[in-house]
């Protein structure tokens, strides 16, 4: 079988599987309504029982941050608003628990997402959570669900907390029919460091409850009941990694440097606040990209100032002085938002997007300038545009910027300084990266985009992966001058692209003068060590060796030797 890979890694264990949405919610009449009353009570206990102890146990192992996702379902259970009304239904209609829990769940989070209450907005998705682990509870599954031995949780989609529970020494792996790649529950598992598969089709029908599984989320295979030959394999990988973890446990700790002594950054690509205790575990110097269109796609419609602000606020609290490089919103191409009525189009890559959408609509962008602003006041934030192709968005952005200040600071709202960068993953951009430098404070180069781009080349079409390649010379080529004209003007260059964590690239980035990488969390200690590697005289001598390369395997034979 295969599926997606969504967080890489290996696993190998019984599988336990989460059957959601199989309890039957259908309205039926009951005679003997204190009995269901007495039911729903005690589902409501059993609930309540086993949050409170999972949320101990998270503080007491020092994980507030994951204990926090599950406080607000513990209020749920105490709140006459949703139980309350739950047991209303069950007792005025005369129907069985089940139904009045679905029914009511969904009109309380109808309620919630309109209210004027920016906490309470964010908190209706957690209603889904509880109200499946009330079910859970009613149909006596929550017990045969949460095993104590470590399993690999095979399922059509995980709710935060069942992640968050099962995460805590029993979580191997996970593997989902369905699920996304910005989902909180890969979100949670990255930051566990827990392999993920998602996509896995039919999955459910072909494993059972307690088969062995090996999970290969490296190829996105997996195999039930594994052979010896697969076993085998699975053991190499386990001993592969403990080595390696072993060998990376020093760059976890202290600043980045070159083996000469030049400082550099390592930072992290993240879409959540929840992603903030895995850099910090694994040594990341900041956020060099947030990720703000996955905010926008988990509503049904624009978040306002409030809820943005709590947002980066969270985040920016979490860094502790850390920099926070905060993307303002990329909405087009392969990521869709249907409420915004952007029209479809022949070519959306090429279309209206990023920057371009967001110039057009003030109603969208200012709101989140200001919730930039306003989070720039409890610590470094910088606001970077995408998909930059010209001097004047530059500045018709900038322009902006200074009116949602005024407008703040009439309102006597806090703000701070925010320094503006753009990402240059354009080609237009980098035939101007010399007067784009003089416009903004920093840039960061987008090479997943700006390769495509470039070669005119679709990333997702395997017919072109050559072309589509980091090695390629043009893209070198383009990389290096938009880093002299970083230099030249005196402003930070930085790659956050996924061009950036590939290990025989990395000394090409020290030689050009790149400033800062931002990478996957997992990748942090890895870069860091390939970092610490490198003389950047010998790097600059590699770079100009490699720039006048004709082929893609000619630089693939030059820095794979020098590695």
């Amino acid at each position: 079988m295969k599926g997606t890979v969504a967080v890489g890694g290996m696993a190998l264990s019984q599988a336990c599987l989460f059957l959601e949405g199989q309890a039957d919610v259908s309205p039926h009449h009951v005679e003997n309504t204190d009995a269901e009353l007495q039911r729903l009570q005690t589902a409501s206990a059993l609930c309540a029982g086993e949050l409170s102890a999972l949320i101990e146990s998270l503080r007491q192992n020092a994980v507030p941050d994951q204990a926090e996702i599950l406080d607000f379902q513990l209020l749920l259970l105490e709140d006459d608003n949703y139980m309350g009304r739950i047991a209303g239904i069950v007792q005025g209609e005369q129907v069985n628990c089940e139904y009045a829990v679905a029914r009511h769940s969904r009109l309380y989070r109808e309620e919630l997402s309109a209210l004027d209450n920016p906490y309470l907005n964010e908190r209706a998705a957690d209603i889904s959570d509880i109200e499946q682990r009330l079910l859970r509870a009613l149909s006596r599954r929550g017990k045969a669900a949460l095993p104590s031995d470590p399993v690999i949780a095979v399922a059509q989609d995980l709710t935060p907390s069942q992640v968050v529970e099962l995460g805590h020494g029993k979580l191997e792996g996970i593997i989902l029919e369905k699920g996304g790649l910005s989902s909180h529950c890969v979100i949670l598992a990255r930051s566990m460091g827990i392999p993920c598969i998602i996509g896995a089709a039919g999955v459910l029908a072909q494993v059972e409850q307690g088969q062995p599984v090996l999970l290969d989320a490296e190829a996105g295979e997996i195999v039930p009941s594994p052979d010896e030959e697969a076993v085998r394999r699975y053991r190499q990988y386990q001993e592969a990694k403990q080595r390696e973890r072993q060998s990376l446990e020093q760059f976890r700790c202290g600043k980045t440097a070159t083996a000469d002594g030049r400082t550099m950054k390592v930072y992290a690509n993240i879409t959540s606040h929840l992603e903030v205790p895995g850099i910090l575990e694994q040594g990341g110097e900041g956020v060099g990209l947030l990720r703000t269109e996955m905010l926008y796609m988990e509503q049904d419609a624009p978040p306002d100032e409030e809820t943005q602000f709590s947002f980066y606020s969270a985040i920016v609290k979490g860094l502790a002085g850390r920099p926070l490089i905060i993307r303002t919103l990329d909405v087009g191409g392969d990521k869709s938002i249907p409420y915004l009525g952007i029209p479809p189009e022949e070519t959306p890559f090429l279309g209206y997007r990023a920057i371009r959408y967001c110039l057009d609509h003030p109603e969208i962008f200012k709101p989140q300038i200001a919730a930039i602003l306003r989070a720039a006041a409890l610590g470094p934030v910088r606001l970077m545009l995408p998909m930059v192709a010209a001097a004047v968005e530059v500045e018709r952005a900038k322009d902006l910027i200074a009116t949602v200040r005024e407008e703040l600071e009439d309102r006597g709202a806090a703000t701070g300084p925010l320094p503006v960068g753009i990402m240059v993953e354009t080609p237009a951009a980098a035939v101007v990266a010399d007067q784009l430098a003089g416009l903004v404070d920093f840039f960061s180069i987008g090479t997943n985009d700006l390769t495509q781009y470039l070669f005119a080349a679709d990333r997702n079409n395997a017919r072109v992966a050559s072309l589509n390649s980091y090695f390629q010379p043009a893209l070198l080529r383009m990389v290096e001058r938009v880093c002299r004209c970083a230099r030249e003007k005196g402003i930070e260059v930085g790659i956050c692209g996924q061009a950036g964590e590939v290990e025989q690239l990395i000394p090409l980035w020290v030689g050009m003068g790149v400033d800062e990488l931002s990478v996957s969390i997992p990748s942090i200690p890895r870069v860091r060590r390939r970092i610490s590697g490198c003389d950047t005289a010998a790097c600059k001598e590699l770079v100009g060796r490699v720039l006048e390369y004709t082929s893609e395997a000619e630089v693939r034979k030059e820095v794979e030797r020098w590695s």
